[in-house]
């Protein structure tokens, strides 16, 4: 998530940290830059799990790539620290990098994992709040400038909702406001912190933008634009080595539970296996279903169009810009598989 205005956190950045350096083509046509590291939007989870897979299992190594991966947070947001140079390439979702290049900030995606958006908005099974025309009367917790309050507004301008009809208090990264009866409404990614609530003992429902007709992607894969157009072999490299690491993933689920358990030695199994089961679900919606990474020139389309009806963007995407797919569809095509 977002925390931060991206341009202001670019500009803070920006005095402390080199941009990445272009690299020459290797004599045997390798990496022009080996040494890269990959900023995720939290701590190591199954969430990233392509990425924790790639980097154990020595995908990235096998590719050429020595690459480092750096945990995300409130104050290591992903966009501004590759953005700035601090980091190669970095996992955002899909609104950030059209936002941020509405802004003049030139990054591109390279990949997109889930194919749907994480976001859930959860509330108590007896609150008596079932859909969005439920929410006037009540309060939110709302995390500004992130997919959290994109995917919000665009769950009220679909449901009719006017938003100043509800009460709306800043989020917390723990959902205690919540499980206290403090906040009605909390939104949460539906990949893992539904099941914190229901083992504290709450019993809740989810109400999601897409039953709405909202239909937004998650968490893409993206680097700069110079970045891509000074080291093709390195992006390249990176992205492929990525996607042997979710399909991996995907095709053994409890193992790669284990290494990530190896990995990030603090987190809780039961909870990383139905992370595992709902990361699945939003990886292979769609036409994940096929092609796991795909970016659908359809669906980047109508998320564009969407973002600018609501005012997000102030002007029309240039989606054959923000969006490089063709690694993932070259990958794809080297084995036979067309994809959508």
């Amino acid at each position: 998530m977002r925390t931060l205005p991206i341009l202001f956190a670019i500009t803070m950045l920006a005095a402390g940290c080199a941009a990445p350096q272009a690299g020459a083509p290797t004599a045997n046509g390798g990496p022009e830059v080996r040494a890269v590291s990959m900023r995720l939007q939290w701590f190591p989870q199954w969430q990233f799990a392509g990425y924790l897979v790639a980097k154990v299992k020595g995908y990235y190594e096998q590719a050429g790539l020595d690459v480092t991966i750096n945990p995300g947070g409130p104050d290591l947001v992903s966009l501004p620290l590759v953005s700035a140079g601090a980091d190669t390439f970095g996992s955002t979702g899909s609104d950030t990098v059209l936002i941020a290049r509405d802004q003049g900030i030139d990054v591109v995606a390279l990949a997109t994992w889930f194919q749907a958006s994480p976001v859930a908005f959860m509330v108590h099974a007896d609150s008596g709040i079932v859909r969005p025309q439920d929410f006037p009367g009540h309060s939110i917790g709302m995390f500004y400038g992130d997919n959290v309050e994109t995917e919000y507004r665009a769950l009220l301008a679909a449901a009719g909702v006017d938003r100043s009809s509800i009460t709306e208090i800043p989020g917390d990264t723990s959902i205690a406001p919540f499980l206290a009866g403090r906040v009605d409404i909390w939104p949460v990614y539906a990949t893992d912190q539904p099941n914190l609530a229901r083992r504290e003992g709450a019993q809740i429902n989810l109400i999601v933008a897409r039953d709405y007709g909202v239909q937004l992607m998650g968490d893409v894969l993206f680097t700069t634009a110079a970045f891509a157009r000074e080291n093709p072999a390195t992006v390249r490299a990176f992205v492929e080595a990525t996607l042997r690491g979710w399909e991996y993933a995907v095709a053994n689920p409890d193992e790669t539970v284990d290494l990530i358990l190896g990995y990030n030695p603090q987190l809780d199994r039961d909870q990383l296996v139905f992370e595992a089961a709902e990361t699945i679900k939003l990886l292979r919606f769609g036409p994940g279903e096929r092609c796991l990474g795909f970016s659908d020139p359809l669906v980047w389309s109508a998320e564009a169009d969407l973002l600018h009806d609501l005012a997000i963007l102030t002007q029309t995407a240039k989606l054959e810009q923000a969006v490089q797919g063709q690694y993932i569809s070259e990958a794809y095509a080297a084995h036979g598989v067309k994809c959508p």
